[in-house]
C-alpha cells in the first residue's frame, strides 16, 4: 500500500459523509420543530405550491363561513321587521272586520277603528324607513333589482324577480302553441263553441263550469184534464158554438100539449121519479133521485116548473141541473135536464124513469150528454228578443176528442195554421205527465213570455174545459239558465230554437267585465226543438281543462325557454348568468320587448372565489308600496284605507289581505333565502373548509414518528461519522514510524 500526507482521503470522505449527516439531522430536527413537513421551498417545491393554494382556499373558506353567518343576521334583522308588519296588518284586518259591521257601530267607533288603523300604517311606515342593518337600510326599496320595459309592451309581459345586472337587455318571445280546452261532458246541454271554442284569457289547469239553475221555456200548463167523463164521452169543441149546443142537454120521450088534460094525448097524472146524474171538470159523480107528483090537468109548463121546483130543493143538483122545455116546433113540447153551465166541463146522465101515471111521455129514457166548448184559445207571446208581442189565436178543429194525443196534436196543428208556419212558431203544445197540456214557448229564457187572455167569461171557453186556470194579468216567462264560471255567475236569458240546426253561442265569464281578474270562455248550447222535450241546458257541474299559450322566449339571444301564458318561467342569458322571471298575460301573441334594468340589490360573497355571489332585492314595504291597484276598489294602496264607511270597510279588508300576502311573500323569499341559499352554502364551506384543510395538513405536516425515527438514524450516523473522521485524522501519522 502506499502512504501519503499531502491528501488524506479516508478523512476527506468521513468528512463528507458527516457533512451531509448533520444536515439531514438539521432538516429532521427542523420539522420535528416545526410540525410542518414543508418549511421551505426546497424541502418539497411542488408540495409547497399546492400547499400554499390550498391555504389561500382554505383562508377564503373560512371567511366565506364568516360572510355567510353574518349575512343570516342581516336577513334575520329584515324578516324580524316584516313579523311585525304582519302583526300590524293582522290587527288592522281585526278593526276592518269590525267596522265593516255597520249596522252595530256608531260613528265614534268607526272613528276609532279608523285612528287605530292610521297609527298601525304609520307604525308599517316607520318599520320601512328605518329598518338597518348597521346603517343600511333594509325595505325602504333602496336595494331593489326593479327592472323595466321601455317598449310599448305590446307583449303584454310582467317582470318580474330580476337577477339581471344593470344595463339594457332584449327580451323576445314566439308563440309556439294556441290555447285549446275540453270538457269533461256534454250531457248537460253545454259544449265548447267549435268555431271559437279556445278559451279566452283563461288560466291553465282545471276550472269549474257549474250550471245552478237550467233553462226553461215559458208556460201555461192545465190542471188535470179528464179527457173523457164517467160515461165515455170525450171533449167536443166547436168554432162559435152556440149556447144552445154548448150545453148538456137530456130530452125526455115524448111531447107534451101545452094545453093540459083535455088534450088529446091524455092524462098525465102520477108520480115521477127521475134518476140524474152529474159530473163536473172530471170530478166525483153526483146520482141523485128526484120525484116529482103530476096532477091530472096538468100542462108542460106546470110540469117543468115542478120539475124544476124538484131540483132546487135537490142539495146535490141545485144550480147544477136545470130543466126546461123544447122549443115548440108544433103543439108539443118535450122535458130536457139541462147542465146549468155551458161548456164541455159539465155533463148530465140519466137512468130510465119510472112511474105510475099511465101515460109516459114525461119519462126518460137512458141517456148521456157533454156540454160543447168554443174551439178557441188565445194567447199573446214574445216572439223575438225585441220583445215584440204577438196575438196568437189558435182555433183547434171541431169535433170529439177522447184521448190526450189526438186533442195535443189538434191544438199543434192550430197552432200551425196560426199566425206563424209551423217551422218558425213560438209556442207549442205538450203532453205535461199523463193528464195535463202544456202551452209553452220553443224558445227558452226570460227573453220569452206566454200570457193566456180571454175573449169572454162564459163557461165554454176551451181555457176552463182544459183547466187553465184563468186570464193572466202577467205573463209568464221562460227560465235563464245560471252558469257558474269559477264561482261567477253567468246569466243565459235567451236559447233560441234554430230551424237550421245552428247552435247557439254564448260567452261565459268568470268575472264582472271591466274587472282585471275576468276570464271569457265561447260556449254552445243545446237549441230548442218542436218535439215536446226541450233540450236546453240542464243543472249539473262539468270540468274545463284548459292548456294556455305556449311561447319560446330569449334573453339577449340565450337559449329558448318554454314559456306558459299566465305562469311565471325563468328566463336565462346565454351564459346562465343572469336571469328573470316574466309572466305573458293570457292573451299574449308573444313579441319582442327592450328591458331597463338597475340592480341594487343586496350581494353576498359566501364562496371562496371569484363570483361565488348570492344576491336577494328586498322591495318597498312602505303602505304605498303595499295592497296596490285591486280591481273595483276604491283604494289605490294601503296607505289609503278607510273604515268609516260601509264599502270602505268592505275595500279596505280586500287591500289588507293583499298586504298581508305581500309581507308574506317578502318573508317567504327571505327565509327561503336563507334556508336554500345562506345555511346550505354554509353547511357545504364548512365541509368543504374541513376537506382542504386535511388536504393540505397531509402535504404539509410533518409524520413525528416518521420523522423521528429518521432523526434517531441521523443522530447515530453523525456519532459514528464523527469516529471515523477522527481515525482518519490519525493514518497519516503512520508514516513517522518509516524515519525511526
Amino acid at each position: 500500500m502506499s502512504l501519503r500526507i499531502n491528501h488524506n482521503l479516508a478523512a476527506m470522505n468521513a468528512h463528507r459523509n458527516l457533512v451531509g449527516t448533520v444536515n439531514a439531522l438539521t432538516s429532521s430536527m427542523q420539522k420535528l420543530s416545526s410540525g410542518f413537513r414543508i418549511n421551505k421551498g426546497s424541502d418539497d417545491p411542488a408540495g409547497l405550491v399546492i400547499s400554499e393554494q390550498f391555504r389561500a382556499q382554505i383562508a377564503g373558506l373560512n371567511r366565506a363561513i364568516g360572510n355567510s353567518e353574518g349575512s343570516i343576521n342581516m336577513i334575520q334583522t329584515a324578516e324580524g321587521a316584516l313579523t311585525e308588519m304582519n302583526t300590524l296588518l293582522t290587527g288592522m284586518r281585526e278593526l276592518a272586520i269590525h267596522a265593516a259591521n255597520e249596522g252595530f257601530n256608531d260613528a265614534d267607533q268607526l272613528a276609532a277603528d279608523q285612528a287605530e288603523i292610521k297609527n298601525a300604517i304609520a307604525t308599517i311606515d316607520r318599520i320601512a324607513v328605518n329598518t338597518q342593518f348597521g346603517t343600511k337600510n333594509l325595505l325602504d326599496g333602496t336595494k331593489e333589482n326593479v327592472a323595466t320595459i321601455t317598449t310599448a309592451n305590446t307583449s303584454l309581459v310582467t317582470l318580474t324577480n330580476s337577477q339581471l345586472g344593470t344595463g339594457t337587455y332584449a327580451l323576445a318571445a314566439v308563440k309556439t302553441a294556441d290555447a285549446a280546452a275540453t270538457l269533461n261532458t256534454t250531457s248537460l246541454g253545454i259544449s265548447l263553441n267549435n268555431t271559437d271554442g279556445d278559451p279566452y284569457n283563461l288560466a291553465e289547469g282545471i276550472h269549474n263550469l257549474d250550471v245552478v239553475q237550467a233553462s226553461d221555456v215559458a208556460k201555461r200548463t192545465t190542471d188535470s184534464i179528464a179527457i173523457t167523463d164517467a160515461w165515455g164521452q170525450g171533449i167536443t169543441v166547436e168554432a162559435a158554438v152556440t149556447d144552445a149546443d154548448a150545453t148538456a142537454t137530456l130530452t125526455a120521450a115524448a111531447g107534451m100539449s101545452t094545453t093540459g088534460a083535455n088534450s088529446a094525448l091524455g092524462d098525465y097524472s102520477g108520480n115521477y121519479t127521475f134518476n140524474i146524474s152529474y159530473q163536473e171538470y172530471g170530478g166525483t159523480q153526483i146520482t141523485e133521485a128526484i120525484t116529482v107528483t103530476i096532477a091530472d090537468d096538468a100542462d108542460a109548463a106546470t110540469i117543468e116548473t115542478a120539475v124544476q121546483a124538484a131540483l132546487d130543493a135537490n142539495t146535490n143538483l141545485a144550480g147544477k141541473v136545470d130543466s126546461q122545455l123544447t122549443v115548440a116546433v108544433d103543439a108539443n113540447q118535450s122535458l130536457q135536464f139541462v147542465a146549468a153551465n155551458k161548456g164541455a166541463q159539465f155533463a148530465i146522465h140519466t137512468e130510465a124513469s119510472s112511474t105510475t101515471a099511465a101515460n109516459t111521455v114525461v119519462a126518460f129514457a137512458q141517456g148521456s150528454d157533454r156540454g160543447i166548448s168554443d174551439a178557441t184559445l188565445d194567447f199573446t207571446t214574445v216572439t223575438n228578443l225585441a220583445g215584440t208581442l204577438t196575438a196568437e189565436t189558435i182555433t183547434v178543429a171541431n169535433g170529439t176528442y177522447s184521448d190526450m194525443a189526438t186533442l195535443i196534436t189538434a191544438i199543434n196543428t192550430a197552432i200551425a195554421g196560426a199566425t206563424y208556419a209551423s217551422a218558425t212558431s213560438d209556442i207549442q203544445a205538450v203532453l205535461e205527465g199523463t193528464d195535463k197540456i202544456q202551452i209553452q214557448t220553443v224558445d227558452e229564457g226570460s227573453d220569452f213570455s206566454v200570457t193566456q187572455v180571454s175573449v169572454g167569461a162564459d163557461t165554454e171557453e176551451l181555457q176552463n174545459v182544459l183547466g187553465f186556470g184563468g186570464t193572466d194579468s202577467v205573463a209568464t216567462t221562460g227560465v235563464d239558465a245560471l252558469v257558474n264560471f269559477n264561482g261567477y255567475s253567468n246569466t243565459i236569458s235567451s236559447i233560441k230554437a234554430s230551424d237550421g240546426g245552428t247552435q247557439q253561442t254564448f260567452t261565459l265569464g268568470s268575472a264582472a267585465i271591466g274587472d282585471s281578474t275576468r276570464s271569457t270562455l265561447s260556449i254552445q248550447y243545446a237549441e230548442a226543438t218542436m218535439s215536446g222535450t226541450e233540450t236546453g241546458i240542464n243543472t249539473g257541474n262539468m270540468l274545463l281543462t284548459a292548456t294556455a299559450i305556449r311561447y319560446a322566449v330569449q334573453l339577449d339571444g340565450g337559449p329558448a325557454t318554454t314559456a306558459t301564458a299566465g305562469v311565471n318561467a325563468t328566463i336565462y342569458n346565454a351564459d346562465r348568468t343572469e336571469s328573470i322571471v316574466v309572466n305573458y298575460g293570457l292573451t299574449s301573441s308573444g313579441g319582442n320587448e327592450t328591458i331597463s334594468n338597475l340592480d341594487q340589490s343586496l350581494v353576498f360573497q359566501i364562496g371562496g372565489n371569484v363570483g361565488q355571489t348570492a344576491r336577494i332585492s328586498l322591495r318597498n314595504m312602505a303602505s304605498t308600496a303595499l295592497g296596490n291597484n285591486i280591481a273595483g276598489n276604491m283604494f289605490t294602496s294601503l296607505s289609503g284605507i278607510d273604515v268609516t264607511t260601509a264599502q270602505g270597510a268592505q275595500d279596505a279588508q280586500s287591500v289588507i289581505d293583499q298586504a298581508i300576502n305581500e309581507v308574506s311573500t317578502t318573508r317567504g323569499t327571505l327565509g327561503s333565502f336563507q334556508k336554500n341559499t345562506l345555511e346550505s352554502n354554509l353547511r357545504n364551506l364548512r365541509v368543504a373548509a374541513q376537506n382542504l384543510t386535511a388536504s393540505e395538513s397531509q402535504i404539509r405536516d410533518t409524520d413525528m414518528a416518521a420523522e423521528m425515527s429518521e432523526f434517531t438514524k441521523n443522530q447515530i450516523l453523525m456519532q459514528a461519522g464523527t469516529a471515523m473522521l477522527a481515525q482518519a485524522n490519525q493514518v497519516p501519522q503512520v508514516v513517522l514510524s518509516l524515519f525511526g
